[in-house]
């Protein structure tokens, strides 16, 4: 009789687990900071909560398309790191083309993907926002 019960609990486990990491990246919760830099230059740090949770939200929507497993070799890219405190969550390379998703714990794969010109409208605003590398030009 418990059979049934758990069978069903199981299932609506693994479907929540599913929608939450389709690739099995972890989801990008608790993050309280983006630090952010165009290749070369240095950082801005964004803790204010009503600018990180949109960010944070560009990346999960992004997150649901499909990504290549593997890396995309680039150069003049930015760097953006998702932080939960002082723990790096999740740490991204983006050119206006192209975003890499790199591992933070070694052995885990990268993931890439092609963008569109609207994806990501909020972190580009705040990497417009910072200086520009000059080794890019």
């Amino acid at each position: 009789m418990n059979l049934p019960l758990s069978g069903s609990v199981a299932l609506a486990l693994t479907v929540q687990l599913a929608i939450a990491a389709p690739d099995g990246r972890a989801p990008l919760e608790g993050v309280s900071a983006v630090r952010a830099a165009n290749y070369g230059a240095p950082s801005k740090l964004v803790q204010q909560r009503d600018e990180v949770a949109p960010i944070v939200g560009e990346l999960s929507e992004l997150r649901k398309k499909r990504w290549r497993k593997g890396d995309t070799k680039m150069r003049c890219y930015a760097t953006v790191f998702l932080l939960a405190g002082n723990r790096q969550v999740a740490m991204f390379r983006v050119r206006p083309d192209q975003i890499v998703e790199r591992p933070v714990e070694k052995g885990e794969p990268s993931y890439s993907l092609e963008l569109a010109e609207t994806d990501l409208p909020q972190l580009r605003r705040l990497l417009g926002e910072i200086p520009k590398s000059k080794m890019c030009d």
